[in-house]
């Protein structure tokens, strides 16, 4: 692969055919994929020592955004990995710590990895704060929407993900957290290890997950029950997995994910319960195509293809 068209893909410039031909290119071998990252890493530093410069005599410290984020076309076969990696070298005995803030458009994904080696994925619209090198008593972050942790194993730094409501900590394990701060939806899922969920105002009020037990809030109160469908948690991995989902429910998700507003005008669909699995490559026309197999709707966009309407 021409590393031209590798960087033209990754500063958000390459053409829809060059678009195909990188996310062909790294599924075509697991060496592929490896030099795909390789070269990501190398480009994101380049970037971030770059904005450094030119706000260093300015600031002691930075707060990063990603407002372009690679865009993938909805015909591309799969969603790559957008590895994005902040290099610093701040000593972290200093007073201040340098933040850095990570927004992800609505309808993409992002995967970090962090300074202590924790692999994050963030899903479409979330928000992550994070210091650019964790200090020596505590590793922390703060979410607002949806992630997947790989924690590194530390037990001398609880690693704590601060949401709206909840605070989760743990030491090292796998777990995926739900936590938009405009719905009143919370929910927590464990994979591997244990994770201790406590109330934002009370922090004696908490919780143990043991692995594959999740945590919902249901009226007001955490109530935890056995993992029944690990593939709803597959959407790192560009799938969308849904089971026993109404249709308004799945129509939310759809909005989230593809960046377009759903009005449903069919009430008999109201109480229609769903299940299913796509890629996101599939795209929301083929999606809704296939549940109208399944029960009898119409659609169509407005003109400026911001809008379905359900009838």
């Amino acid at each position: 692969m021409e590393k031209k068209i590798l960087y033209r893909f990754f500063e958000g410039k390459a053409s829809y055919k060059e678009e195909e031909e990188v996310c062909n290119w790294t599924e075509a071998s697991e060496k592929n994929m490896q030099e795909y990252l390789k070269e990501r890493k190398y480009f994101d530093l380049l970037i971030v020592q770059n904005r450094k410069s030119r706000i260093r005599a300015t600031s002691s410290s930075n707060v990063f955004y990603l407002n372009n984020i690679i865009k993938y076309a909805a015909a591309i076969a799969i969603f790559i990995i957008c590895g994005i990696q902040i290099y610093n070298h701040t000593k972290p005995d200093v007073s201040h710590l340098e933040m850095n803030t990570i927004s992800v458009p609505v309808g993409q994904r992002v995967n970090i990895l962090l300074s202590d080696g924790t692999n994050v994925w963030l899903n479409s619209g979330s928000k992550m704060k994070y210091p650019a090198s964790f200090t020596k008593g505590k590793r922390e972050i703060t979410l607002n929407g949806e992630g997947y942790f790989e924690v590194t194993k530390d037990t001398k730094r609880p690693f704590v993900v601060q949401t709206d409501k909840y605070n989760i900590k743990v030491l090292g394990t796998k777990f995926n957290v739900d936590a938009y701060d405009k719905t009143s939806f919370f929910s927590a899922a464990l994979m591997e290890g244990s994770i201790q969920i406590s109330e934002k105002e009370e922090l004696s009020n908490s919780i143990v997950l043991h692995p594959l037990e999740k945590a919902d809030l249901v009226d007001g109160k955490l109530v935890i029950e056995k993992i029944q469908n690990y593939d709803i948690y597959r959407w790192k991995e560009g799938l969308i997995c849904f089971e026993n989902t109404t249709f308004n429910d799945l129509m939310k998700e759809f909005e989230k994910t593809y960046d377009i507003q759903i009005i449903n005008g069919n009430k008999n669909l109201d109480n229609y319960i769903c299940s299913g699995k796509f890629r996101v490559s599939d795209g929301i026309d083929f999606i809704l195509q296939v549940l109208q197999r399944d029960i009898s709707f119409r659609f169509q966009r407005n003109e400026n293809n911001t809008i379905i309407y359900i009838k």
